[in-house]
Parts: structure tokens; sequence; C-alpha cells
């Protein structure tokens, strides 16, 4: 095996993403449903602990100091445990409670646990933010399944390191042509929220998630509506996504509503199937007008305009390459500038939906022992207020739409209303 370098690079990414937990809650999860018993809980322990020299930033510490953020090995991955709860009668609930949890800047940067129920064996993982993506999450998945069945074959086997350098803002810019450099420049990262607050006394101080699945037929039936007007599986969800909160918000007409998306900039990047656990996504504002009495349809012909032109703009490459910049004047004067950032944005009673398309969750990629989970989604960061932040990702053809938010009863009743309502805006057009 490779000898492992002792410390790493932070990315600009990485240090933005650190200073803003002071508003988000940020761990990527991953729920993955399998058989009762077929999962071996001391070779998944041995595959955790190996996946930190695999891809060795994961087996880290995140330091910072005045001048810097970077990336700590850790002298005593040996101590990382599994978490194992046998016998529990109800693991989705131990799943929230797993995922809410920040995973400790101390390290290491992802966590696993197994619920076994009578019923089925669940494996919750989840990776800190800090280091990774939504993409790189999966990623990760896809990396413990492979020790943990290699495991099987050879319980000596120990993983090469994969020493490859993390990618930056830097990478994307220096990959983009002229043409799109130029376009980059026009691209808005973000804006003020115009949504009006929901209506509740308190955001709720335990954090906690709700979800809901839509099954394969409608998945099926909403891929082929949006195929047959040119638009993609994320303009149907996005326009769902977007329709739902204006009927449950009721947000002023003729202003910008303010909708934050997110990008994955890996399609500028080469050779990204060997790229280390990263952070290559970002953020960017999608302003899109309420507009009364208009059609799923006609929603959806304007948010697939605005998307087409995100994907002109390269949107999210120029903030992305700004992150480096900014991180280059020294983490501190980092941590003041978007100090002061969150404090004039949180100087109002607005807020605004905060989307995330994470994708497909390949299960050719998850087979523990040739065996792929029967069912599996994804869990995002939680903005810490009243913010909206849907998560979208889909497995075998069920689409999950999972949601975090602080657990006050009137949130709760927001939450499953706004799942709902984006259940019955897809049955409304797709079922037919």
């Amino acid at each position: 095996m490779s000898e492992i370098p002792t410390r790493f690079i932070a990315t600009g990414a990485d240090a933005a993403i650190a200073i803003t937990r002071a508003a988000v809650n940020h761990r990527i999860g991953v729920s993955l449903s399998f058989q009762s018993g077929h999962l071996d809980p001391v070779r998944l322990a041995r595959a955790l602990r190996l996946s930190f020299d695999a891809e060795p930033v994961v087996g880290c510490s995140f330091r910072t100091d005045e001048r810097r953020a970077y990336w700590q090995r850790m002298s005593d991955l040996d101590g990382a445990k599994l978490l194992v709860k046998e016998g529990v009668s109800d693991p989705d609930e131990l799943m929230r409670s797993f995922q809410v949890a920040e995973v400790s800047d101390e390290g290491p940067q992802a966590t696993v646990a197994l619920f076994r129920s009578a019923q089925r064996d669940v494996v919750g993982i989840k990776v800190s933010h800090v280091l990774a993506d939504g993409q790189a999450a999966k990623q990760y998945a896809y990396l413990l399944a492979d020790i943990y069945t290699r495991l099987g074959a050879d319980p000596s086997f120990t993983p090469e390191p994969n020493l490859r350098e993390r990618p930056s803002g830097r990478d994307v810019w220096a990959s983009l042509t002229s043409t799109q450099r130029r376009e980059a420049k026009k691209a808005k990262s973000w804006t003020s929220p115009t949504w009006p607050a929901p209506n509740t006394a308190d955001a709720g101080e335990r954090l906690t998630y709700r979800w809901t699945a839509l099954r394969p037929e409608l998945f099926h039936a909403l891929k082929s509506y949006g195929t047959d007007r040119g638009c993609t599986v994320n303009d149907m969800m996005l326009t769902a996504i977007l329709r739902s909160c204006i009927s449950r918000l009721d947000p002023p007409v003729g202003v910008p509503l303010s909708l934050m998306y997110t990008a994955d900039l890996r399609r500028y990047l080469s050779d990204t199937a060997t790229l280390p656990i990263s952070n290559v996504s970002i953020s960017g504002s999608l302003d899109i007008e309420r507009v009364n009495d208009e059609s799923f349809e006609e929603t959806l012909r304007r948010v697939h305009g605005r998307m087409q032109r995100w994907a002109e703009m390269c949107h999210g490459a120029g903030p992305l390459a700004s992150a480096e910049r900014i991180a280059a004047l020294g983490y501190g004067i980092t941590e003041r500038l978007l100090g002061l950032a969150f404090r004039a944005g949180g100087a109002t009673d607005k807020t605004y939906p905060w989307f995330t398309n994470v994708g497909i969750v390949d299960d050719t990629k998850l087979l523990f022992d040739g065996v792929a989970p029967d069912a599996g989604f994804m869990f995002g960061p939680i903005a810490i207020g009243t913010s909206i932040v849907p998560v979208v990702s889909t497995y075998r053809s069920t689409l999950t739409v999972c949601m975090g938010y602080g657990d006050s009863d009137e949130s709760t009743d927001l939450i499953e209303a706004l799942l709902g309502s984006i259940t019955s805006e897809i049955e409304g057009v797709c079922l037919v």
C-alpha cells in the first residue's frame, strides 16, 4: 500500500461549507435497506475502517488556523466503530436520529450504522458536507460496498489509497472555454430571499426528517411526460416543488422568487471516475415569478427555459472558482466575510426553497456480496430555521423526496403537506 500523507489541503469549497455551518446542519446521508440478516456486522466494520485508507481524507480531522483550513490524518482510526442496533422496532426513526447528528470535525469524516429488525437490515451512511457533496456521498457508499465484497473473498484485503489531488474551483474554471467563462461570469450565485417565511411560532429545536417515495410506475409516467415535452426528470421535480411551495407559502405575484438550486460541476472535469471524495457542487439562485392560474405544463415550460439558460452559463463555475480566491485571503478573513453575509441575510423575515437532485443511486455499484439493497434514498443538509430543503434521489425507479427541518408541530404539518402536494402535482398530470 502506498504511503498516506499526514496532511491534505482543504479546498475553498471545503472552507466555505465549514463556515456556513452557522446556518446549516451539514452532512449528507444514505439509507440502504436489505433483507434481514444479509449483512455481517464484523465485516461491515472492517470495510468502514479500510475505507479511511482507500479515501485517505475521509480518515482525517478538519483543522483550521487564521491562515488556512486543512485535513489532518487521524492517528487512532482503529478506534472508529460501526454503530450496531439489534432487534429494533422502528429502523426509520433510528435512521432519522442517526442522520441529523453532525459528523464531528475531529473525524473520521464518515460514519456508518446498522439497524437490524426482524424484517430488514438498514444501513445508514453519512459523510461530512465539509468534505463531500451528494455525488461524493454516493461514491463513498459504492466504495463501502466494494470493500465489503472484497473482504468476503479475501479477509486480508487492503485497498490502495486514492492519492489523486482533490479537484477545486480552479480546476473547473481552467476546463472552461473562453466563451463559457464569459457566460459563467453572468451567473448569479446568491440572492436575497423573497418567499414569505412559513407561519410557525417556532422553527423547532429538534432536527428531523420526513420523506415520501414516488412508486416506479409514477416515476416512469413523469419521465415519459417530461420526455414528450423535451424536459428532464429534474425539470419535472423542480416544477412540482415550485408549484407546491407557491400553494403552501402563498408568495407575492410579480416578484422574482429566489429558489436555490444545486449544480454538480463534475461535468467540466476529465476522468471523473477516479476523483477522490470531494466538493464539486455549488448552489445558485434560479429566480422565477409566480403566475396565477398557470397549468403544470406552463410552469414546466418556464422552468425548463431557466434550466437551459443555467446550463449555457455553466452556472456555479464562477462562484466555485471565487471560493478559492477568497480562501487564499486566509481562513480567518474568509470566516469574517461570510459572517457579514450571514448577518445581512438573517436580517429578514423571508426565506427560500433550496432544491437538490442527487440523481440516480446506482444499484449495480451497491452490491454487498452480490446483493443490492431492496430500497435506498439520500438525506441532505438541514437549514437551521424556516428554510425548505427538498433532496431528490432515485433508486431502482423509486424517486424519493426527503426534507429535513426543525421539529415543531407547525413545521411538521407544513413539511408533510408539501410532500403530499408534490406527489399530487405529479399524479395530477401523469396519471390522467
